[in-house]
């Protein structure tokens, strides 16, 4: 049997030396610890203060900062010389007004306007006469039956609806003649031979369609006007439309035929323009030179000493400033 032998017990030395070991590897493998967020000291707090350098102050410095930039933007007037859709538009719509007046005026488009109203009161007229005669042939044929005493239905009576178109028809060929001579420029003068003769062939016929259409009417015993107003409406009405149309004629042909233009209208328009802005650009030299306005006046000051349109004041401003030749 084997006696354990003690271990010697460590010395001093020993224990200090272990103890370092263990000190050296916690600190080498401690896990690191956050940061902890100390408050500044004192004096930079202090600092600080002094300087105002808070949210508010910052704010105000940028509201500062963007009102000078807003106001050195503002005194550029280009924004404003700037033309908007609804001043193009107006533009454009005056500028084919102008175009459209100035034709308008032309002796070609005059005569052509005037041959189409010509044209279309005659047709007017003409169309008024047809009708009312039309009508009237319902007194006529009644005239007619009662005064050959025909029986209803029978040839005779259908054949009295005939008698007015033998009287209608030569007084429309009359006027259709005049219309057409109307149309054509060349009226027919009533107080010529040839007009005097028209005149008294439709008196005639004019005359004995409304006594055919007012006779029925016509009682010696018992008169009523109704039916006499009645009767006479077509043959008035023919009387009327025949009547009227050389008046209408002679109004239209002594209608002044208009200025004579030369050249295209635009062409004429843009001579006027270029007139106006030399007189607008020889009295700006003049105020220039008389110092009533700088050497190089804006857009806005040219305008309200010229009176005149902001485009035309943009290209002098140009000029002055050599940017249009």
């Amino acid at each position: 049997m084997t006696t354990a032998i003690p271990a010697p017990e460590p010395s001093p030395d020993d224990v200090a030396r272990g103890l370092a070991e263990i000190e050296r590897y916690t600190a080498a493998h401690a896990p690191a610890l956050p940061a902890v967020l100390t408050p500044a000291p004192l004096a930079e707090a202090e600092a600080v203060e002094e300087e105002g350098e808070t949210r508010r102050v910052r704010e105000l410095r940028a509201r500062v900062a963007e009102a000078h930039r807003l106001v050195a933007l503002q005194a550029d007037e280009a924004p404003l010389l700037v033309d908007t859709s609804k001043v193009r538009k107006r533009r454009a719509r005056v500028a084919e007004a102008a175009r459209l007046y100035e034709l308008a005026q032309d002796p070609d488009a005059l005569a052509w306007s005037d041959a189409r109203v010509r044209r279309t009161t005659t047709v007017m007229a003409m169309s008024a006469a047809v009708i009312a005669l039309g009508v009237s042939s319902i007194g006529v044929q009644a005239s007619v039956v009662k005064g050959l005493d025909l029986d209803g239905g029978s040839i005779g009576w259908w054949a009295a609806y005939g008698v007015e178109p033998i009287l209608s028809l030569p007084l429309l060929a009359a006027v259709a003649v005049q219309a057409y001579a109307a149309m054509r420029g060349r009226p027919i003068d009533r107080t010529s031979p040839e007009g005097h003769k028209l005149f008294k062939a439709e008196a005639l016929l004019l005359g004995l369609t409304l006594v055919l259409n007012c006779w029925p009417a016509l009682r010696w015993s018992g008169f009523d006007l109704l039916p006499l107003i009645v009767h006479a409406l077509g043959p008035l009405g023919a009387v009327t439309a025949i009547w009227l149309l050389p008046t209408l004629w002679k109004i239209l042909s002594v209608l002044p035929a208009g200025r004579a233009t030369a050249g295209a209208t635009g062409r004429k328009y843009s001579g006027n323009a270029s007139t106006a802005e030399d007189e607008h650009r020889a009295r700006l030299h003049a105020l220039i030179a008389s110092e009533a306005l700088p050497a190089a006046p804006s857009a806005t000051a040219i305008r309200r000493a010229l009176g005149c349109g902001t485009e035309t004041a943009t290209r002098l401003r140009d000029e002055l400033s050599g940017g249009a030749g």
